[in-house]
């Protein structure tokens, strides 16, 4: 890690805490890819509070700022109502592919997925496969428009689609009924296009911006693959950073 991308995180915490707003870290695209026993240490941002993790067929409570499993060391941050900082180190894993981050109602699932000797391999029948969709969080500045796809392997499988902090359904696909399609309720959603690929569903979304930081989510049986898409602008991220840090420090008596 640079010196400056290591600046860069440490400003964003510091500025999270003092104005208490969500925001993605530099650099992270919510994936993890090493050689299978090598090492990892990894850091996100979530948007809100997170009461549970989804790591694969175990279900981990958050709870005194511990959240580790037998694959990994897991520790969090809450540092205001709208952001939890998390942190997992530990070695790669074969069963390690997926943490997916839960919290209560209906705020939006968080996933980390994780790439063993850089590649994807599991090929089970209806799973998604999220080496088509990262990266996971999207730096879109000075962008107009986002596309972005949830590939499921499968021609046939029942998957919904859903948008926002708080989620709301927008497409379902179904085994053997038609489609419900509710994308005309919702603005900023441009395009949706649904394809049979070798073998492959593919759901790709074209889409402009809604909020500061917008949420989209595929849900196929247990699994949620979530993008983060941070309209904010960043062409000079660490200039804009330290002008708010030092906005910070002087309004708490620096």
């Amino acid at each position: 890690m640079t010196f400056q991308k290591s600046a860069l995180i440490l400003i964003a915490f510091t500025i999270t805490s003092c104005v208490g707003i969500y925001t993605t870290l530099p650099g992270d695209k919510r994936v993890v890819k090493a050689k299978e026993n090598e090492n990892f240490d990894y850091k996100t941002t979530l948007p809100g509070t997170y009461t549970y993790l989804l790591a694969d067929s175990s279900n981990i409570t958050l709870k005194n700022g511990g959240c580790s499993s037998p694959l990994f060391q897991c520790t969090y941050v809450q540092s205001s109502p709208d952001m939890m900082t998390v942190t997992l180190k530990g070695k790669m894993s074969s069963e390690l592919k997926w943490v997916i981050f839960m919290g209560p109602g209906n705020i939006v699932p968080i996933t980390v997925v994780f790439f063993v000797n850089n590649t994807w391999n599991d090929l089970t029948i209806g799973s998604i496969q999220p080496q088509y969709s990262v990266p996971l969080i999207v730096q879109a500045k000075n962008s107009h428009t986002v596309t972005i796809t949830c590939s499921i392997f499968s021609t046939t499988p029942s998957a919904t689609l859903y948008t926002g902090l708080k989620m709301e359904s927008y497409y379902q696909l179904r085994l053997f009924t038609p489609p419900i399609d509710n994308t005309s309720h919702h603005q900023q959603i441009l395009n949706l296009e649904v394809r049979d690929i070798l073998l492959h569903k593919v759901l790709t979304l074209t889409v402009r911006r809604k909020e500061s930081i917008d949420f989209y989510t595929c849900k196929v049986g247990r699994k949620y693959l979530t993008h983060t898409i941070d309209w904010t602008s960043t062409a000079n991220r660490f200039k804009v950073y330290a002008t708010v840090l030092m906005a910070c420090l002087l309004h708490i008596g620096y």
